[in-house]
């Protein structure tokens, strides 16, 4: 196939893509479900849509402020009632009708049309924003241009998008070797999985090749499941049902929620886009390739930091001070839902990288208190292991009829924990 009739095709692709996720929400049944769920707090969803919406405000620049794909406007309306003077455009009128029904009477300008053929004239917003948006589109470059016409010289484009850096460190850089449900979203064809994912050296010689300056790429949802995957908890938490009902706790306890916003935006957002599977990315509509090389090598020391296996290489990118960080988080600790949950991140970041230094973000009591934590657990998968399976091998008789074996693990468990461990008193224990 030449280059143009691969060109033609991919382009096909993608406007199938776009016509296909377009249509998906015209029906008004599916843009109140989404809108309920939008608000509902559920899982992490309150925590989700308090990161992104304020990521949102911290980057935004200006007075007048496009939202590009606006949905239901959860980004948008707390912008209005912050003085903000918002524009919406969607392609689903449905989306719009729901839009201006929440919006009640606030101000708000509402427009239908294409979000890649925007109908403004150049140069007529501070910022533009798209939360949701571009995550779901394989053309973001054609996007990006249309997006900066509209937007002034030295105006914002904030965004989000999956990080390709995250899945390739990971799993590397051989698609075929990344779990089904994350290749499968590597497809445009798969329209109901596709997710748009790039790089950041992409994101860089883009930006300098079309006139962007790169203000940020913020790493976000490290933990928040559903439909924001961290490759590194995949396999040992995400697919588990014991992780969702943990992830479930948010809803009900504020103080877990205090845990989750304090990891996401003094930990998780002061590092790279390798440590989370979605990113929220910031331009400002200037040239400006020295300031672009000056983040990328920024970002190439930051990864060099995460290599070193030590909290303290990454002190220099944080907002607090190594004092400060370890007793306010030791403060989120007291709580032990949250202890619980902070421990099974811990746990896997030690399978992963087992002499991993602590020191810096956990005080010593609470690296003592986590480590015998994770000694009692091998332990106990140990036992369980060795109890398991003793009766490999028995002869027949022992299954005649009744199956013998069944349930004497129980008691070669307290046995082992018992006798041979010494750590454990059975019934007085």
């Amino acid at each position: 196939m030449s280059n143009q009739a691969a060109a033609t095709a991919a382009s096909h692709e993608d406007d199938s893509l776009i016509n296909w996720k377009t249509h998906a929400w015209q029906d008004a049944g599916m843009v109140s479900w989404y809108s309920g769920r939008m608000v509902e707090n559920t899982s992490t969803n309150y925590l989700k849509n308090v990161l992104e919406v304020g990521t949102v405000k911290r980057h935004i620049r200006g007075k007048e402020v496009l939202d590009i794909g606006i949905g239901t406007g959860r980004a948008s309306l707390p912008l209005i009632e912050q003085g903000f003077a918002v524009t919406g455009i969607d392609s689903s009128q449905a989306m719009l009708n729901e839009t201006r029904r929440l919006a009640g009477n606030l101000p708000i300008t509402l427009k239908l049309g294409d979000i890649t053929k925007l109908p403004f004239d150049a140069e007529s917003f501070d910022s533009a924003i798209a939360l949701n948006v571009m995550v779901h589109f394989p053309n973001w470059r054609e996007a990006l241009l249309e997006w900066k016409r509209v937007v002034r010289p030295g105006g914002r484009i904030v965004f989000d998008i999956h990080s390709r850096d995250h899945f390739e460190a990971a799993y590397g850089a051989d698609i075929d070797k990344w779990p089904a449900v994350i290749r499968e979203a590597e497809d445009p064809t798969n329209f109901g999985r596709y997710m748009s994912r790039i790089r950041v050296d992409e994101l860089v010689a883009f930006a300098d090749q079309e006139g962007f300056a790169i203000v940020d790429a913020v790493p976000h949802g490290a933990f928040l499941g559903g439909g924001n995957i961290n490759a590194f908890l995949y396999e040992p938490l995400e697919k588990s049902k014991r992780w969702t009902r943990v992830l479930s706790w948010f809803a009900r306890d504020p103080q877990l929620l205090e845990l989750g916003l304090f990891l996401e935006e003094l930990l998780v957002a002061r590092l790279t886009p390798k440590v989370a599977g979605r990113m929220f990315v910031v331009l400002e509509n200037r040239t400006d390739a020295e300031g672009n090389r000056a983040w990328a090598e920024e970002q190439r020391k930051k990864n060099a930091a995460l290599e070193q296996l030590s909290f303290r290489a990454l002190m220099p990118w944080m907002l607090l001070s190594s004092e400060d960080l370890s007793q306010e988080l030791d403060r989120l600790l007291q709580p032990l839902r949250a202890r619980h949950f902070f421990y099974c991140l811990l746990k896997v970041l030690v399978q992963r990288c087992p002499s991993y230094d602590f020191a810096g973000l956990l005080s010593e009591e609470r690296v003592q208190q986590f480590s015998v934590w994770l000694a009692a657990e091998a332990l106990d998968r140990r036992v369980m292991s060795l109890a398991k399976g003793w009766s490999v091998g028995c002869p027949d008789k022992l299954r005649h009829g009744v199956d013998l074996t069944l349930g004497a693990d129980y008691h070669l468990v307290d046995t082992l924990l018992a006798k041979h461990y010494g750590i454990f008193g059975g019934n007085q224990g």
